[in-house]
C-alpha cells in the first residue's frame, strides 16, 4: 500500500473551477461507496479536504491507484474540470505535501492559520463517517505532529494571517472609517465567527447577519449577533455598506438583480461585497454593476502581501523541518506497518500448527530460523516472505510476537 494524493488548488485553477470540485460529508459517503464498488481492495481508505484554496483527496492504496481514483471521482461527482488541472503526488512526496498544506505554507496566503483546523476537521469527519482506516489515520496523525513542531519552532505563525483578517484589511483599505459602515455577514459558520470576531476586535460593532438557522453568534460576553433568516436577505442588503459572505451553499445566495434593486433603494450609495466561499455565495456578474465592488477569495488573497518577505523566510525554515521530520516519520511508520503485517500473518501461521509443533517452538533457540524452516516445509510462502523482510529488525522482535501469541492463546 502506498500513500498518494490528487487535487486542484489556487496554483492550478481559479475559483470558478475549484467550486466544481468540493468534498463534503454527503458526497464523501457517496464516493466511498462508489470507489468500493469500482476499485475494491485496491484502496485501503481515503479522505478529502476542501478549502477556499483547494480540494484534495488523500489515499492509501495500491501503488499508482490515485489516477484511477481521480477517473472514478470525476464520474461519481460529475466533475468537468480539465484533467490537466489536477496534480498527483506519491509516497514521501505526498506526505510532505500534506504537511505543507496543514501548516499553511502551501496556501495562497503564506502561513495562514485556519487551514490547520480545517485539516484536523477533515480527518475527524472521515473518522465519524467510518471512511478512514488505521493506517491512513496513522499518517494523518504524524502530519499533525510535524505541523505542530514546524509552527512551534518557526515564526510562520507569528502575527498570523487568515482569511478573516484579509477581509478586514480590505475593508480598512477602502473605507477611511470602517466603524461607521453597516456590515452584513451572510452565514454563521466558523469562518463567519472569525470574521465577526476580527471586526469587533478592530472596533467595528455595527454588524448584522443572516443565516439559514437562527442561532446567536456569541463573540464575547459583551458582543453577540442574532442573525435574521435568509428570507430577510434582500431587506438587509438595502442597508448594508459592506457584505461579507461565507455560507455553505451549492448555488449563489446573492444575485445581480438583488444587488441592483438594493442600490436603487440606497440611491446608488456604493456597496462592497466580499465573497469568502467556494462555491461562491455571490454571482460574479455583480462585478459589472457600477456601484457594486465585488471581491472573491482569489481577489483578496492577491491583494494582501503584508510581511510577505518575513513569512517567506519562516516558511522556508518550516519546510526544512517538515522534510527532515517526514523522513523520520515515514521510516517509523514503515517499520510499524511491517511489524503489524508480520504479526498478523505470523499469528495466522501459528494458528495452523499442532500443539506438538508449538511445544517445539517454545524450546527453540533460533525461533526465526525454525519458523522459516517449518513454513517452507508447509509451503507457507506468505509468511516466509514477510519473515525475510523482517531481517532488518532486531532479532528479539519475532520472539516478542511469539510470546504475545502464547500469552494470548
Amino acid at each position: 500500500m502506498e500513500l498518494q494524493l490528487f487535487g486542484i488548488n489556487h496554483k492550478t485553477s481559479n475559483v470558478s473551477e475549484r467550486e466544481q470540485f468540493i468534498i463534503n460529508d454527503s458526497n464523501q459517503v457517496l464516493l466511498h461507496s462508489f470507489l468500493k464498488e469500482r476499485l475494491g481492495s485496491k484502496i485501503d481508505s481515503f479522505f478529502g479536504i476542501s478549502t477556499c484554496n483547494r480540494t484534495e483527496i488523500y489515499i492509501l492504496g495500491d501503488p499508482g491507484i490515485a489516477k484511477s481514483v481521480l477517473r472514478e471521482t470525476r464520474e461519481c461527482l460529475n466533475i468537468s474540470i480539465d484533467a490537466k488541472n489536477f496534480y498527483f503526488l506519491f509516497d514521501q512526496d505526498a506526505f510532505i505535501h500534506m504537511s505543507k498544506v496543514a501548516s499553511g505554507i502551501d496556501s495562497q496566503v503564506l502561513g495562514e492559520q485556519e487551514i490547520f483546523g480545517q485539516f484536523k476537521k477533515a480527518i475527524k469527519s472521515a473518522q465519524d463517517l467510518k471512511i478512514i482506516k488505521p493506517r491512513l489515520l496513522a499518517y494523518s496523525d504524524k502530519v499533525i505532529e510535524i505541523v505542530k513542531k514546524a509552527r512551534t519552532k518557526t515564526e510562520i505563525g507569528l502575527n498570523p494571517l487568515s482569511v478573516s483578517g484579509l477581509s478586514f484589511n480590505l475593508v480598512k483599505n477602502i473605507f477611511e472609517k470602517p466603524e461607521e459602515q453597516n456590515i452584513l455577514i451572510v452565514g454563521a459558520g466558523s469562518l463567519a465567527h472569525a470574521v465577526i470576531k476580527n471586526l469587533f476586535k478592530n472596533g467595528i460593532e455595527n454588524i448584522r447577519a443572516v443565516n439559514r438557522n437562527i442561532r446567536e453568534i456569541v463573540i464575547s460576553d459583551e458582543f453577540k449577533v442574532m442573525p435574521a433568516s435568509l428570507e430577510k436577505l434582500h431587506d438587509e442588503l438595502e442597508v448594508a455598506d459592506i457584505v461579507i459572505a461565507s455560507a455553505t451553499t451549492d448555488l449563489p445566495l446573492i444575485g445581480k438583480g438583488a444587488v441592483e434593486n438594493a442600490l436603487k433603494l440606497r440611491k446608488n450609495k456604493p456597496m462592497l461585497l466580499i465573497d469568502l466561499s467556494v462555491p461562491r455565495n455571490i454571482e460574479e456578474e455583480i462585478k459589472n454593476i457600477e456601484q457594486a465592488y465585488l471581491f472573491s477569495i482569489d481577489d483578496i488573497e492577491k491583494i494582501t502581501q503584508d510581511n510577505f518577505g518575513q513569512r517567506s523566510i519562516e516558511a522556508e525554515k518550516a519546510l526544512n523541518i517538515i522534510v527532515i521530520e517526514s523522513q523520520v516519520a515515514i521510516r517509523e511508520l514503515d517499520k510499524k506497518f511491517l511489524k503489524d503485517s508480520i504479526n498478523k500473518h505470523l499469528e495466522e501461521f501459528l494458528n495452523s500448527l499442532s500443539e506438538e509443533e508449538i511445544s517445539r517452538f517454545k524450546k527453540a533457540e533460533d525461533l526465526k530460523q525454525m519458523i522459516t524452516n517449518l513454513a517452507i516445509i508447509k509451503s507457507e510462502n506468505n509468511i516466509t516472505t514477510r519473515i525475510a523482510e523482517l531481517e532488518s529488525l532486531e532479532s528479539h522482535v519475532i520472539e516478542s510476537m511469539f510470546k504475545r501469541y502464547i500469552d494470548n492463546a
